[in-house]
C-alpha cells in the first residue's frame, strides 16, 4: 500500500529570556543556552550534478568563510551513484541537489530532516528568500516543514529572432504581453518564402502552460487525475490556437529551441539554461521579452523550477553542511550566480538586475526579463509514475494538434490512464 508518510519536525520555541510576574514578584530571567555549533574540521559530501564552474564557485566562497570545511561532490549522473544506490550502499551524502518534484522519494529513504531548525541555530534569515520557492519545496516534499533550501532558479522567457521580425515588417514583442498578443504577432510572421516555411511561434510543451496556471495534474486528496477539469480544457483550446497561428501548424519534428536557433522559428519559449548555447549561434540576431501572460494568472510567468540543497537526516556534519548552504545563499555567491545566468533565489532586486551580465554576449540583451514575472508554486505528481504525467499530457495534446482528436476525448482518455496507474500503485 502506497502511503504518504508525513514527518513532523520539532520546532524551536522560547528563543528569548522570559520574564514573568507571579504573586506580585518579578522572577529573574533565565538565559537560554546558545546552541552549540561544531567547528571541528569537516568533510561535506554533496550529491548531484554541478558544473565545474558552479562547484569551483562554491568551494572558493566556502574556503574564504569556513576554511575548516572541505566540500566533496558525488556525481549522481555516474553509474551506481544515484541517490537510492548510494543509500543502499551505506554511502549517505550530507547534501543532495534536487528539484522540488524530485524530493519526495527521499522520504521513503529516511533522508528528511527539518532544516528550519538549522536555520534558527545558524541565524539564517529565511525571509530573504522568495516565499514561493520555499513553499514549492514543502509542496513537492509533502512535508509541513522545509527539508531543504533553494540555491538558484531556472528562469523562463520569450526568445525572438529580430532579423525575422525586421524582414517581415513586424514590431518586436515587448515585456508584459499576453499570449493572445503574441499569437497575433505570430500570425503575421508565419509564411512560406522561397520554399522555406517560417513559423511565428513555437509555444513549447502544453505542460508549460499548465505550470504557469498552477493547474493540478493530480488531486492529491482523492488520488485522482484532474485532466477533465475546465482549466485543462481551456488550456488545450488556447494552446491549439497558438500552434495554429497563421495557418501553418508547427511540425511535430521541428524542435522549439533548435528551430529558433536555426532561424526557422521567430519566437519560442526558452529558459536560462539555453542562454550560453544561443549566444554562440553564429549570425543569430535575437533578444528576449518576458514570458507571455495568461490573464487567468495575472503577472505570473512560469512555475518555480529551483535547484535545492537537501540536508540529510543521517549526516554527522549537519552544522558544516548547513554552512555550505548558508555560503551559497550569501549575497556574494547569489550575485555571481545571477551574473552567470542563474536566477537568484533572494528577493534583492539589485542582484536580479545583474542577471547574465558576466557573459559579454548577453550584455546588450533584455535578459533581465527572465527574472521579472512572478513564479507559480509547483503542482506535485505524488506518485512514482512510469510515465511522467507531464509527458503524458504533452502526448495527449499532440494527438489533438496532429491527429485531430477531439479535446474532450483526449483529456478523458488521459485521465483514465492516470487513474488506472494510480490504482495499480496503491495496491
Amino acid at each position: 500500500m502506497f502511503k504518504n508518510k508525513m514527518i513532523v519536525g520539532a520546532m524551536l520555541v522560547c528563543l528569548g529570556a522570559v520574564t514573568a510576574a507571579c504573586g506580585g514578584k518579578e522572577e529573574k530571567s533565565e538565559a537560554v543556552p546558545t546552541p552549540v555549533i561544531n567547528n571541528d574540521p569537516a568533510v561535506v559530501k554533496l550529491a548531484g550534478q554541478l558544473s565545474e564552474e558552479e562547484f569551483a564557485l562554491f568551494v572558493s566562497a566556502l574556503q574564504k568563510k569556513y576554511p575548516h570545511i572541505t566540500l566533496e561532490r558525488i556525481n549522481t549522473a555516474e553509474k551506481g551513484q544515484a541517490v537510492p544506490e548510494l543509500v543502499a550502499a551505506g554511502i549517505i551524502p550530507d547534501l543532495i541537489l534536487a528539484a522540488p518534484l524530485n524530493i519526495l522519494p527521499f522520504q521513503a529513504l529516511g533522508l528528511y530532516y527539518n532544516v528550519e531548525e538549522l536555520a534558527v541555530k545558524h541565524k539564517l534569515d529565511l525571509n530573504r528568500i522568495k516565499p514561493e520557492l520555499l513553499e514549492s519545496i514543502k509542496v513537492g516534499s509533502f512535508a509541513d516543514y522545509l527539508v531543504g533550501l533553494p540555491i538558484y532558479n531556472n528562469a523562463f522567457g520569450l526568445f525572438y529572432n529580430k532579423d525575422l521580425f525586421d524582414r517581415f515588417g513586424v514590431s518586436y514583442p515587448k515585456d508584459g504581453m499576453t499570449w493572445e498578443e503574441i499569437r497575433e504577432l505570430a500570425a503575421k510572421l508565419t509564411r512560406t518564402e522561397n520554399g522555406v516555411s517560417y513559423y511565428g511561434l513555437h509555444p513549447n510543451s502544453v505542460f508549460w502552460g499548465a505550470y504557469q496556471l498552477g493547474l493540478p495534474f493530480i488531486d492529491t486528496a482523492s488520488n485522482k487525475s484532474m485532466f477533465q477539469s475546465q482549466g485543462w480544457k481551456d488550456l488545450f483550446q488556447m494552446w491549439q490556437r497558438l500552434y495554429q497561428a497563421g495557418g501553418n501548424v508547427v511540425p511535430k519534428t521541428l524542435a522549439a529551441v533548435k528551430g529558433f536557433q536555426d532561424g526557422q522559428i521567430a519566437m519560442t519559449m526558452g529558459y536560462s539554461s539555453i542562454l550560453d548555447a544561443t549566444v554562440k549561434v553564429k549570425d543569430l540576431n535575437w533578444d528576449i521579452a518576458t514570458y507571455p501572460i495568461n490573464p487567468a494568472a495575472p503577472g505570473v510567468g512560469q512555475r518555480v523550477d529551483s535547484i535545492n540543497l537537501v540536508v540529510t537526516a543521517q549526516s554527522k556534519v549537519k552544522d558544516a553542511a548547513f554552512r555550505v548552504v548558508e555560503v551559497i545563499l550569501s549575497e556574494e555567491v547569489q550575485t555571481t550566480l545571477s551574473r552567470t545566468g542563474k536566477m537568484s533565489v533572494l528577493k534583492d532586486q539589485k542582484i536580479h538586475d545583474q542577471f547574465g551580465q558576466s557573459n559579454t554576449g548577453l550584455q546588450n540583451k533584455n535578459v533581465v526579463a527572465l527574472t521579472k514575472p512572478k513564479l507559480a508554486i509547483v503542482q506535485p505528481f505524488k506518485f512514482p509514475f512510469a510515465t511522467n504525467p507531464a509527458t503524458l499530457i504533452n502526448n495527449t495534446f499532440n494527438s489533438v494538434i496532429y491527429d485531430q482528436k477531439d479535446i474532450n476525448t483526449a483529456l478523458r482518455e488521459a485521465e483514465e490512464k492516470v487513474n488506472t496507474d494510480i490504482q495499480l500503485l496503491l495496491k
